[in-house]
């Protein structure tokens, strides 16, 4: 295998027409006018903030491991390593066009490199080591539980699969391959390609059949990662994320404004400056996002350094999903909102208790009290067995002036923890001991 390609070259020309060659701002407009399918003005409950100070380099792929770390790669020859706290250090070196990647069984990053038309494992040390060769344009890669991948090929408009051992053979092959670039594996063993050139996010069977799911606005697509039963696809050329449900029959705008810049913020406040790379956090909860925030006029003949930021993207929590939809709907959309949270699998395993209580306790604080009160109601309904939740029931009813019904779920309270002494306090002011 010939990897001496690996030490001895020279940084790449980014050839028009290949990868990234809208990677130098003057060919790209400065604002995008492509629609946001969700509703104007609607908030999607997500919220956006800068994790690391600038780093040297352009924007390749983004893999988070087990243990939260952050590795973004710069589509030349470093990968960085950033934790969720911002704290930053060079990974690997000695790459040569880091695109996408993604990160083993064993916590080992794998790594397409662009220009080399090959693939390195990067142990956990930072060591880089040959994998597989062959490829052509190789980006974005997706792992299986046995570590065998399918890699994009952006120039030969493939895709590729590559063995735990490295071997390379064909994977799929269509039409609708457009610069395949962002891929990831669903839980059924479906790979979704988001392409390039086009804006077309595709499902690719477990056999290699490729269909089309969906279209991404502003005809340029970054990567693509699932987070709590949906797809999230970087639109790079529009500035925006778009949460896509996993059917694709619904593509929704949430975070971006399509105007550049780097402003933090709830979603659709949030500005990106040509967003690639995506990844989802150990707890499904967070996706992290690459920006390429070069700003310099279209007539300088020597653009300064390239560089880029990551920037954490929260997703809702329920709590937050309920106070979105009251205040848009009032409290039968909450509680439609809770409904269908709680009959979606996914999104039900992540359901907190004290998130929904603290919504709760927030609408009773600022005397929405009869809200207040059914979030408290849904919260026992789904947690039957909690002490606390009945407790705060309880509160509620009793600062509605209902001490009957209060007195009830301190009972309550009290005969699932008898331990709970506010209870006890409440009871004996409420004059029921």
């Amino acid at each position: 295998m010939l990897f001496r390609s690996v030490m001895l070259r020279r940084t790449p020309r980014i050839v028009p027409g290949l990868l990234l060659a809208v990677l130098v701002p003057a060919t790209i407009p400065a604002q995008s006018s492509a629609p946001a399918p969700s509703p104007a003005g609607a908030p999607s409950g997500v919220k956006v903030r800068t994790v690391s100070d600038t780093l040297v380099g352009a924007v390749g792929g983004v893999a988070v491991d087990r243990s939260g770390a952050i590795y973004v790669a710069t589509f030349g020859d470093v990968v960085y390593k950033v934790m969720p706290d911002g704290r930053t250090s060079v990974f690997a070196t000695g790459l040569y066009g880091a695109s996408g990647n993604a990160v083993d069984s064993r916590g080992r990053l794998l790594q397409s490199n662009f220009f080399g038309n090959y693939i390195v494992r990067i142990d956990r040390d930072g060591v880089v080591s040959p994998f597989a060769e062959g490829l052509r344009g190789p980006v974005g890669i997706a792992v299986d539980s046995a570590d065998n991948l399918v890699v994009t090929n952006c120039r030969a408009n493939t895709l590729s699969w590559v063995t735990a051992e490295g071997e390379v053979s064909t994977f799929a092959e269509s039409p609708l391959l457009n610069c395949p670039n962002g891929i990831t594996r669903g839980p059924d063993g479906t790979y979704y390609v988001a392409n390039f050139t086009g804006g077309k996010l595709l499902a690719v069977s477990a056999d290699g059949e490729v269909r089309e799911l969906a279209t991404i606005p502003g005809n340029g697509n970054g990567h693509v990662a699932i987070a709590r039963g949906n797809l999230y696809v970087t639109a790079f050329q529009s500035h925006r994320l778009y949460r896509v449900s996993m059917d694709g029959s619904e593509v929704v705008h949430v975070a971006g404004t399509g105007q550049i810049g780097e402003a933090d913020g709830p979603g659709l406040e949030a500005t990106f400056s040509w967003p690639n790379g995506i990844a989802t956090g150990p707890q499904g909860d967070r996706l992290y996002v690459n920006d390429f925030v070069n700003r310099f006029p279209p007539t300088i003949e020597t653009p300064p350094i390239k560089k880029s930021i990551v920037r954490q993207v929260t997703l809702p929590s329920l709590g937050s999903v309920m106070q979105t939809a009251l205040n848009s709907g009032g409290v039968a959309a909450m509680r439609a909102a809770h409904q269908s949270w709680m009959d979606n699998p996914v999104t039900a395993a992540l359901f907190t208790e004290r998130d929904v209580n603290a919504l709760g306790y927030r609408l009773m604080g600022s005397g929405q009290l009869a809200a207040a009160t059914v979030v408290f109601e849904l919260n026992v309904a789904a947690n039957p067995n909690s002490f606390n939740v009945y407790d705060s029931l309880a509160e509620a009813y009793m600062n509605a002036g209902d001490n009957e019904r209060a007195v009830e779920f301190y009972r309550k309270s009290l005969d699932l923890n008898s331990g709970n002494t506010n209870a006890t306090a409440m009871l004996e002011k409420l004059g029921a001991e």
